[in-house]
């Protein structure tokens, strides 16, 4: 079965691309461009491999949706993405146990190995 991944981000352009490339690999995806609906989505009986989350989101943030990833135990991995990086928001995404951390711009050939890397490829067993 493919490797699902959610892309949790505002910038529809950014989301849609990464979603287009990652399909092309073979992944199974699935993009919110707010909070809600990504929580919607994470806390249903659907699960994914790997999430994809902006920091900056309208009414939340990332790291807030991955507070409440971790305290219901939701075993997906996540790469956290922002644009706007301080040692606040890395030390507080460390503490939760992010898998990775990505500044963004991002270079799309990067973040594809950087998903491999996390999740396998799209039709690999862990």
């Amino acid at each position: 079965m493919p490797k699902s991944v959610l892309i949790v981000d505002d910038e529809r352009l950014l989301a849609r691309t990464l979603s287009k490339a990652l399909k092309e690999a073979g992944y199974r995806t699935a993009t919110a461009g707010t909070a809600e609906l990504a929580e919607k989505q994470i806390f249903s009986d659907e699960t994914f491999d790997l999430v994809v989350l902006d920091n900056r989101l309208p009414k939340s943030s990332g790291l807030g949706i991955l507070e409440r990833m971790r305290e219901r135990n939701i075993e997906s991995r996540v790469i956290l993405m922002t644009a706007f990086e301080t040692p606040d928001v890395k030390a507080h995404a460390k503490r939760l146990k992010v898998d990775k951390y990505v500044r963004k711009p991002f270079d799309l050939t990067r973040m594809l190995h950087e998903i491999h890397d996390l999740v396998g490829g799209a039709d690999e067993d862990l």
